[in-house]
């Protein structure tokens, strides 16, 4: 690509938004600080970069390989931030450390990552989200959890589902199976990933017996309403499994308090990517995108990499992944963006078109004013749903 090709394109994996786009995006986003303050949320803002030893936290090789990284003057590695969680982590340990508990924040943030880019996936991309910081109780999950179907409703998305799980569903079942510590990783991909054929291939590697290869898939490819908590309590021995089955009924029970379980479904194979989580974890998809365009869970050890321990739980939503739902919805409504009024104006009647342009703004209606030399007769060239015209003297 030469230098003059480079001045009009940009590079793989970020997009301009065009002034339709643009507008739509900011819909949504006023519409979920709506959602954000009346459930007690405040925002924060965190830097595009920080030190990459804060942001590197609790991701593994795979995610620290997708992190923008570069060198300041000073010789300090830095990196673009990936999400706002581990920076709200950190925030809130250096400078919020005082503030009476539990914290309530939210957030909207362009974040970055790189991967290959493709639809619903970009290497610059939105999120927003909040965090539910001291608390660590079951009705915190189920709070969170509530907030992200109640954004996904505001969206005007229809056809979407929450699913939820627990990160020790799995853990258990691999602790049960005896698997290597160094092999967990694997496991932790393949399931992921929902590569199950891949799983299964890992399980003959390890020499895992069909009986307990079976109980493992049976488990981990639930999903349905509360009835399988039960169905699944009678399939696993180890209490570490039994105890986030329990977990995880209580905050279905919760759920339904909230009366959100319409679009709840629990799904025993979800396990977030990044270690940081440990408890409910969540996930929300569209019928129309093959991955989540949110997801979150409780991460109760990240704030002690900074500074005290505190419990945590919270979600973030990527706005390109609900856009584009949308879209494909048919519910990507169209903006109109014609003025309520055209004030067309002669030199000489520029002060009188300009207070009368005032007025009616200041009336809350849209106003372009415009020069009419060069207009013509014909003002059709320009659009408003009514037209003022002020003087003829062109």
């Amino acid at each position: 690509m030469t230098k003059n090709q480079l001045k009009t394109q940009i590079p793989a994996g970020v997009r301009d938004l065009l002034p339709e786009e643009a507008l739509r995006k900011r819909i949504l986003e006023n519409s979920f600080e709506k959602t954000f303050r009346v459930w007690g949320y405040r925002e924060v803002v965190t830097p595009t970069f920080e030190y990459y030893d804060a942001l590197s936290i609790g991701r593994g090789a795979e995610e620290d390989a997708q992190l923008y990284k570069f060198i300041d003057r000073q010789g300090h590695i830095l990196a673009l931030r990936p999400d706002v969680t581990t920076p709200i982590a950190r925030l809130v340990s250096s400078k919020m450390s005082d503030t009476q508990l539990p914290l309530r924040l939210f957030y909207m943030a362009n974040v970055f990552s790189y991967e290959d880019p493709q639809a619903g996936r970009q290497r610059e991309f939105c999120q927003t989200g909040i965090e539910l910081l001291g608390d660590d109780s079951l009705f915190a999950d189920a709070e969170a959890i509530s907030i992200a179907v109640e954004i996904l409703k505001a969206s005007g998305l229809r056809s979407f589902k929450v699913s939820i799980g627990h990160v020790d569903i799995l853990y258990g079942m691999m602790e049960e199976l005896g698997l290597p510590e160094d092999e967990i990783g694997r496991i932790k991909a393949a399931v992921s990933n929902r590569n199950y054929v891949g799983l299964q291939e890992l399980f003959d590697e390890f020499n895992i017996n069909a009986a307990d290869k079976e109980r493992f898939m049976q488990v981990i490819t639930t999903h349905g309403g509360k009835d399988v908590i039960a169905e699944v309590g009678n399939l696993v021995r180890n209490g570490k499994t039994l105890n986030a089955l329990k977990v995880l009924g209580s905050v279905y029970d919760a759920l339904e308090a909230y009366e959100v379980t319409p679009y709840v479904e629990i799904d025993l194979g979800i396990l977030r990517g990044l270690d940081y989580y440990t408890g409910v974890v969540f996930e929300g998809f569209s019928a129309y995108l093959g991955f989540p365009i949110l997801g979150g869970g409780r991460y109760d050890n990240l704030l002690g990499q900074f500074g005290p321990e505190c419990p945590a739980t919270g979600f973030a939503l990527g706005m390109e992944r609900l856009l584009l739902s949308l879209e494909r919805e048919g519910n990507g409504s169209t903006v109109d963006f014609t003025p309520d009024y055209l004030v067309l104006y002669g030199p000489s009647h520029a002060s009188a078109a300009f207070k009368k342009a005032r007025e009616l703004r200041e009336e809350g209606h849209t106003v372009i004013t415009q020069l009419l030399s060069g207009v013509g007769e014909d003002t059709t060239v320009l659009q408003g749903k009514a037209v003022i015209i002020l003087g003829e003297d062109r």
